[in-house]
C-alpha cells in the first residue's frame, strides 16, 4: 500500500489544497485534514484507496493514453497534450457519447437516473423563468457540442448551458463560452468537474459555474470576474435556496427538488 508521505509528496506536486482533494475524492475534509496533519496515522483501507485514485497513484505506469475511459482517473490538466483532435472527434459515430480535452479522448458512461432527474428539475425551473419573462437566452442540455475557445483539441459536453449570445450558437454547436454552466458530479468525474473543466470554464469565459455532487449532497457556485482573473465560490446544500448569478432574481430552491 501506498505511504502516507507518498501521498503528501503527490498532493503537493499536483497543488492541490485539502478542500479540493475531498472533492475529489469524495473523503470528507475532516479526515483528509487529520491524515495529513498527522492525528490519523492509521487510516481506514477504503479512504487510502479513494485518496490513491483521486492522485492517480493506483498505476504504476506513466504511459499517458490518449483515449480514457471516464472510470479512469488518468487525465490531469498537468499532462502532455494528445494527439487528438476535432476532426478524430468528429469522426465518432453519432451514438458515442465522449469529450476532447487537450487532446485526449475521453468516453462517457450513461447517467444514472439520479443525475438524469436532477437535471430535468434545474432545467425546468430555469427554463420556466426564461420563458416567463419572455427571455432570449437558451437553456441547453447534453448532449451538446462546446468549443470553448479556437483550440481544435477540447470539446465539451456540459450537463447544462445557459446560452445569451445567439452569434454563438451555429445551430450544431456552441461556439465560444456559454454564460451558465452546470456540472453533475458522478464517481468517475470529480476530477475533471472539480479541476479540468473548472479552469477550461474559467479560462474560456464562462459567468458561472455549478458543480452539483449528489453524493456529498452539496453545490458548488463559482462566479467567475470578466474584467480580471478573480473568482468567488460559495458552497451550498441540496436544502438551501441557491441564486443563480447570471440573473437578478432567480432563485432555485434544491429542497423542492424531486429526486
Amino acid at each position: 500500500m501506498i505511504s502516507i508521505e507518498k501521498l503528501k509528496e503527490k498532493k503537493k506536486e499536483l497543488a492541490l489544497t485539502n478542500q479540493q482533494l475531498a472533492n475529489i475524492s469524495g473523503v470528507s475534509l475532516g479526515t483528509i485534514n487529520k491524515i495529513f496533519s498527522g492525528a490519523t496515522k492509521s487510516p481506514q483501507l477504503s479512504t487510502l484507496k479513494a485518496l490513491i485514485r483521486a492522485l492517480d497513484l493506483d498505476s504504476e505506469s506513466d504511459y499517458q493514453p490518449d483515449i480514457l475511459r471516464e472510470p479512469s482517473f488518468s487525465y490531469q490538466v498537468q499532462k502532455n497534450t494528445g494527439t487528438y483532435t476535432s476532426k478524430d472527434y468528429d469522426n465518432l459515430p453519432d451514438d458515442v457519447r465522449a469529450e476532447l480535452i487537450d487532446g485526449h479522448l475521453i468516453f462517457m458512461e450513461s447517467p444514472t437516473i439520479q443525475h438524469q432527474e436532477i437535471l430535468g428539475e434545474l432545467f425546468f425551473s430555469i427554463r420556466s423563468y426564461i420563458k416567463h419573462r419572455s427571455g432570449l437566452c437558451k437553456i441547453l442540455l447534453s448532449p451538446i457540442d462546446v468549443y470553448l475557445d479556437e483550440d481544435d483539441k477540447t470539446i465539451l459536453q456540459p450537463d447544462l448551458v445557459i446560452l445569451c449570445d445567439p452569434g454563438k450558437n451555429n445551430g450544431k454547436q456552441i461556439k465560444g463560452a456559454p454564460d451558465f454552466v452546470a456540472e453533475v458530479v458522478s464517481p468517475s468525474s470529480r476530477r475533471r468537474d472539480y479541476l479540468t473543466k473548472l479552469n477550461k470554464y474559467w479560462t474560456a469565459g464562462v459567468r458561472e459555474y455549478w458543480i452539483i455532487d449528489p453524493e456529498q449532497t452539496k453545490v458548488s457556485v463559482y462566479c467567475f470576474s470578466t474584467t480580471d482573473e478573480n473568482f468567488s465560490v460559495k458552497t451550498y446544500s441540496f436544502q438551501d435556496k441557491i441564486p443563480v448569478g447570471i440573473y437578478d432574481d432567480l432563485i432555485i430552491d434544491f429542497s423542492e427538488f424531486e429526486f
